[in-house]
This record gives C-alpha cells, sequence and structure tokens, in this order.
C-alpha cells in the first residue's frame, strides 16, 4: 500500500484493490464503505461497523484511520427506512413475520421434535397473546 500525504489527516490510497482516502471513523456517513485493519466494512452507526461477507457487527474507535473505498455503492445510502408505524401497520408487519416463522418452524421439524414444535406452534397461533403485547 502506497501513502501520499496531502495533509494531516488526509492521504491517497493507492493499492491494487481500491483507490480511495484515509480519514477518521467519525467523518464517515452511515453506509458508506471503507477499509480498516485490512477487512472491508460498511458504517452502520456512530461507532459501529459491518464486516463485508459476514455481516459481523464490529465497535470502531473514533480516532480509528480508515480508507474510504470509492467507486463502491452501499445499498443502505440508497434505502430510506421508516421511523413511525401505525399501530395497523405493526400488526400485519407482525402477522407476517410469524406467518414465515410458522413455515420455517416446520421445515426444520423433525420426529423428535414434533412435540416442541406443536406447543410453539399453539402458542403463535394464538392471536390474543400477541395483541395483548401491543
Amino acid at each position: 500500500m502506497y501513502y501520499k500525504w496531502l495533509g494531516l489527516f488526509t492521504a491517497s490510497v493507492i493499492d491494487s484493490e481500491f483507490i480511495g482516502s484515509v480519514m477518521r471513523f467519525p467523518q464517515l456517513k452511515i453506509g458508506q464503505q471503507f477499509e480498516y485493519q485490512g477487512k472491508r466494512y460498511t458504517k452502520t452507526g456512530p461507532m459501529t461497523a459491518a464486516e463485508e461477507g459476514t455481516g459481523a457487527s464490529t465497535m470502531i474507535r473514533r480516532s480509528a484511520e480508515v480508507a474510504l473505498v470509492d467507486g463502491v455503492a452501499s445499498s443502505m445510502s440508497d434505502k430510506q427506512y421508516k421511523q413511525n408505524y401505525s399501530r395497523d401497520e405493526v400488526v400485519g408487519l407482525f402477522e407476517r413475520y410469524r406467518a414465515e416463522l410458522i413455515v420455517q418452524s416446520q421445515k426444520s421439524a423433525n420426529a423428535d421434535s414434533a412435540i416442541q414444535l406443536n406447543q410453539l406452534l399453539t402458542m403463535l397461533n394464538d392471536r390474543a397473546l400477541y395483541e395483548s403485547l401491543l
């Protein structure tokens, strides 16, 4: 890796994989991709990042110098996530989640776990139970 210093915290980085600039972690926007300690990450919060490939969340120091990966679009920066949901939307989301959980549980069940699965399915099908939580 070749560093050409341009200022106090900024540098051009020339590597076989990418060309970027070195900066402090807080200078990145959420969703930007960068390299830190030889691994690629996507910034997910003020002090956290998700490792590329595994998705493992990692805490990054504020003082950490990271190399911005140029030309790589991040899927997080393109999406706008809804911040407020009505009660009906939450119930609908939960019902879709519950239906998917039932399907996946049935796929993974075997003869030994049939009784435990039936107890789980009974609880999941009890609409009054989860509505009381809302």
